[in-house]
């Protein structure tokens, strides 16, 4: 068995159903949200249309769609944020998981949401809204609309950079109830520290390790506990190219980035 498999076994033997934890609220939301397996019919129908993007596939599996359309069915998230949206696939599932809730997926390169803007626009998808552009000018224009987001989600695929500069961004509208949901924690070192520093953070309430993905709570009724829990994400498509970068410090303030290649 190779040493990768080996860890996986590991994780999945030790980080499973909720070993270890004591809090309802996690265990309820490791039980029915992280693993639930319950398919639903509108993820065959994500699928075909992924299929059919013969040069753009998002990054992320479907067993990764499957869980942040859990997320918003489970709690039945009204406003969404998520900064990058690729090609809008994970757009789809968050959009679709609440039928009352109203999605914002951002995305600076306009030609990548092409094909998703056709595929929605044949169905009754009024409550999903691709922003093009810069993101700080998309997010000053939204905060004049929703103050704070039941559920953000940072899709920067593990580039500490972006990932730091977007989390500065969206603080702005993290309320007591967001959730806070950033992908590609485990990615690198930088990642993993950047992870730390938000688990220790002040502000944070329950944070949960997915090792691909962190959730985090803000509620100051939920006692400050970290876990970690197993997740099978299936099979990632790598497909946009990465890059290691450290960062110092961390807290809810961006750092000088004057320094650092664009990417």
């Amino acid at each position: 068995m190779k040493f990768s498999a080996q860890i996986k076994l590991y994780r999945k033997l030790r980080y499973h159903k909720g070993f270890g934890v004591h809090s309802p609220f996690t265990y309820n939301l490791i039980t029915k949200v992280i693993e639930e397996k319950t398919p639903y019919y509108i993820f065959d129908e994500i699928e075909q249309f992924r299929k059919e993007l013969s040069a753009r596939k998002e990054i992320q599996s479907k067993n990764y769609g499957a869980l942040l359309f859990r997320f918003v069915h489970f709690f039945k998230c009204q406003t969404i944020l998520q900064i990058r949206a690729y090609s809008g696939i994970l757009s789809l599932y968050l959009s679709m998981a609440y039928k009352d809730c109203s999605c914002y997926a951002l995305e600076e390169n306009p030609e990548l949401l092409e094909a998703v803007k056709v595929f929605a626009g044949q169905r009754p998808l009024e409550n999903l809204h691709f922003m093009e552009g810069d993101y700080e000018k998309n997010l000053e224009e939204l905060k004049n609309v929703i103050p704070s987001f039941d559920l953000i989600f940072i899709n920067q695929s593990g580039n500490t950079r972006k990932t730091l500069k977007s989390i500065d961004l969206s603080k702005q509208f993290i309320g007591e109830k967001s959730i806070l949901i950033i992908d590609g924690i485990s990615e690198n070192k930088a990642m993993k520290e950047l992870w730390k520093k938000i688990v220790n953070h002040p502000k944070t309430s329950v944070t949960i390790d997915l090792f691909a993905l962190g959730i985090v709570f803000f509620d100051k009724k939920l006692h400050k506990q970290h876990y970690k829990n197993y997740f099978d994400y299936g099979k990632k498509q790598n497909l946009y190219k990465k890059r290691r970068r450290r960062i110092h410090l961390f807290g809810w303030r961006r750092k000088s980035l004057k320094n650092q290649p664009a990417n």
